[in-house]
């Protein structure tokens, strides 16, 4: 496919972010070949490679400050949303090589996941401005949340992160939903406030899909200046099982145990301090304040309205 576009340029000055661990070392992989078809298209580019978490932040503002225009994260959701979080928002346009085990960010603005073509596009597309969101102060791309999907990315992280990819996320999930606890959520959005006393998951959506190939917020939208909120409920077991059955399908959003909201800024306040996951990290907090930046980041992706390659 790349055969005659392989000596086309980038046309900005490049840096390149790579997380060679991400996707379980396809990342690394991933980056070989793309370094040769850079090295044969007489690119002139940088690359920064991250050894520890927090690294992809760093990485992108010394190359923001070494004269960047564009900065392309090349890892899974984590690798990206540190990226953004280093970039010149005014000055930087990010890029992106999808190379995790979900790539939810990818899927949610249709970028190609094979790397081949999603390296093309950055030849070829336009800059587009997309909205990115605020959780607790930190920057993330896609979606934040609070319950199980938190506890299960937790769990694929250090109970089965011998496992390969999705596998380590299939026994996290049986693992979860069989000892997961229902809990108390306060909803603040927009000067309205919904609490529910069964609540399984409570999550806000930039983007459409997780990093499972699941579209939780169907009717999400990168561009449209809000976050869509999705609150499940578990009444039974009988209802877990129903509401997954829904969300594989993406038939949820009807479903009575799924409350739905939209709005620019929410607060989400558990009873208790919970475990949470932003773009596929995961933290603890007390409560999560997010918040909306509309069209704050310039990306090259085919985006809502483009057909991807």
């Amino acid at each position: 496919m790349l055969n005659k576009e392989v000596y086309e340029k980038i046309p900005y000055h490049t840096a390149f972010v790579v997380n060679p661990a991400a996707g379980d070392g396809k990342a690394g992989l991933i980056w070989s070949r793309l370094e040769e078809l850079l090295n044969q298209s007489g690119q002139s580019y940088r690359s920064y490679f991250t050894r520890h978490k927090g690294d992809g932040s760093e990485m992108a503002a010394r190359a923001s400050l070494e004269g960047a225009e564009l900065v392309v994260a090349v890892g899974g959701d984590g690798t990206l949303r540190e990226v953004v979080n280093g970039l010149d928002l005014g000055h930087n346009i990010f890029g992106l090589i999808p190379a995790g085990t979900g790539n939810g960010f990818a899927r949610s603005c249709l970028v190609p996941l094979q790397w081949q073509k999603a390296f093309l596009g950055l030849k070829r597309w336009e800059p587009r401005q997309i909205d990115i969101g605020r959780v607790n102060g930190e920057i993330f791309l896609n979606i934040v949340g609070i319950g199980l999907d938190a506890a299960v990315v937790e769990a694929a992280a250090s109970k089965y992160y011998r496992l390969k990819g999705y596998l380590a996320y299939a026994f996290a999930i049986l693992d979860q939903a069989a000892s997961f606890h229902r809990f108390h959520c306060r909803v603040e959005c927009n000067g309205l406030y919904y609490e529910d006393d069964q609540t399984l998951i409570a999550l806000v959506a930039n983007g459409r899909y997780y990093g499972w190939k699941v579209c939780i917020a169907p009717q999400a939208s990168l561009e449209d200046g809000h976050f869509d909120l999705c609150l499940i409920r578990k009444r039974s077991v009988s209802d877990l099982f129903k509401v997954g059955a829904r969300i594989a399908v993406g038939r949820h959003l009807s479903s009575t145990a799924v409350i739905k909201m939209q709005g620019h800024k929410f607060n989400l306040v558990p009873s208790r301090a919970m475990l949470y996951h932003k773009d596929g990290d995961f933290g603890t907090a007390a409560s999560l304040k997010v918040e909306i930046l509309p069209a704050a980041l310039r990306i090259l992706a085919p985006g809502d309205r483009i057909n991807s390659l």
